[in-house]
């Protein structure tokens, strides 16, 4: 996977603060999986970055153990263009969620800091890459809003 790729994937989605318990997230509990869980309802619908990366707007969405993660350009007048997706396997672990693109190491973990069903989401990533470690030590936030349809926020 390219350093554009690994970078674009780490700026659409996020991970790395412990939660303190499944009712903080909205996660509902697992006692027969020690295996972190992303947040039950976080596969309804869509959730649209509320700030640009590199000028282009994203919308992540997640279904059947996969991230979907879409790119978008804004345009003054309203419209949008989607410009870009790539797709990424989600591999639980103990503390977060890995992503894996095709079949290339897990490169960063997710995590869910914050959930409102069919309101917000917060997530946090962590990197495995030296470089972005050291750039980020704590790992990037990301704030999401829910939408029904796939569609960026272009007010940004």
């Amino acid at each position: 996977m390219s350093h554009r790729m690994k970078i674009s994937a780490a700026t659409i989605i996020s991970s790395a603060l412990f939660l303190s318990s499944c009712a903080s997230t909205g996660m509902a509990p697992n006692s027969t999986s020690i295996a972190y869980q992303l947040p039950q309802g976080i596969s309804e619908g869509y959730w649209a970055m509320t700030s640009a990366i590199n000028g282009e707007a994203s919308v992540v969405s997640f279904n059947n153990g996969m991230s979907q993660n879409y790119r978008f350009k804004c345009y003054a007048d309203g419209t949008y263009q989607q410009i870009g997706m790539e797709q990424y396997k989600l591999v639980p672990t103990a503390n977060a969620v890995g992503l894996q693109y095709q079949n290339q190491p897990v490169f960063s973990y997710i995590k869910a800091t914050k959930f409102a069903p069919k309101q917000s989401l917060m997530l946090n990533q962590t990197f495995n890459e030296p470089e972005l470690q050291r750039a980020y030590p704590n790992g990037q936030n990301y704030s999401y809003v829910y939408k029904s349809r796939l569609e960026p926020v272009c007010s940004l």
